[in-house]
């Protein structure tokens, strides 16, 4: 029998781009998905939208929470499936990903999470990039290699063994997360294009980089001390120090995999302008 994936989403006010997010996971040709959605009490017409699929959801709620790490983790506690992924209310899975996951992890059973690419499109879905990862390594997770969130898909026994994500933090959830989850098992890269991240005004890397950079920096920095500092009293400037470090490292790491990937992003930018 096909191993029953469980997608959580956790949305609250995502109403422009929640119908197409439902829709790449309800259309994804895998036979077995469990499909959880925690909305945090939308008020722009979210919950109109997920009562009209709710014949097609194991679960939906909408109702106060405390933030989106509590709506994952509230969304896991209902779930019953061998392979979890929890995916924003404005990112998008591609076609037939959760097959191409299903296949890598039933092929390789000593592997606990796997991962893909990821493109970046606009907020009327426009191809704006192709982020570029290098095959998994833990040295580079060390240095804060970003892991493409919503193409991320973990056994869940893993997800239970590591606690969840901590609801303290609000913007280096899926970091903080992904390192205690590698001390359990082992990553791997599947070498395509499993999501794409939503770039617009409202998405959280946006506000970060816009209005709350210093106290999202203050939080990455926590989460890095917390993993890796032996010396607690470390400063912000070491740690950027290192954090620059990753940078050189990864450039040297997919020199290779950047030229594989060149002519993927022409082809899809060629695409875009037809």
């Amino acid at each position: 029998m096909r191993p029953k994936v469980t997608i959580v989403t956790p949305s609250y006010n995502q109403g422009a781009f929640l119908e197409n997010t439902i829709l790449s996971v309800l259309n994804q040709d895998y036979p077995n998905i469990e499909y959880i959605i925690i909305d945090g009490g939308s008020t722009d017409g979210s919950v109109d939208i997920i009562e009209k699929y709710q014949e097609r959801l194991a679960y939906w709620v909408s109702e106060k929470d405390n933030g989106q790490a509590h709506a994952i983790n509230k969304g896991f506690k209902l779930a019953t499936g061998q392979i979890f992924n929890w995916l924003c209310a404005d990112d998008l899975l591609m076609p037939s990903a959760i097959k191409l996951v299903v296949h890598y992890l039933t092929c390789k059973p000593n592997i606990g999470m796997v991962y893909g690419d990821r493109v970046i499109v606009d907020k009327k879905g426009n191809f704006l990039g192709l982020t570029q990862v290098p095959s998994y390594s833990a040295k580079a997770l060390h240095y804060h290699l970003r892991i493409p969130q919503e193409t991320a898909f973990f056994r869940s026994k893993y997800w239970l063994e590591a606690g969840g994500v901590d609801e303290e933090l609000e913007y280096c959830m899926d970091y903080d997360f992904f390192f205690r989850l590698s001390k359990l098992t082992q990553f791997y890269h599947i070498p395509f294009v499993l999501g794409a991240y939503r770039k617009h005004q409202s998405s959280k890397t946006v506000v970060y980089s816009n209005r709350l950079r210093k106290s999202g920096k203050e939080e990455m920095a926590k989460v890095y001390f917390h993993h890796h500092s032996k010396n607690r009293s470390e400063t912000a400037k070491r740690f950027y120090k290192k954090f620059n470090k990753l940078r050189l490292y990864i450039e040297k790491k997919s020199k290779s995999y950047k030229r594989e990937v060149a002519g993927i992003t022409g082809l899809i930018s060629r695409e875009q302008k037809k």
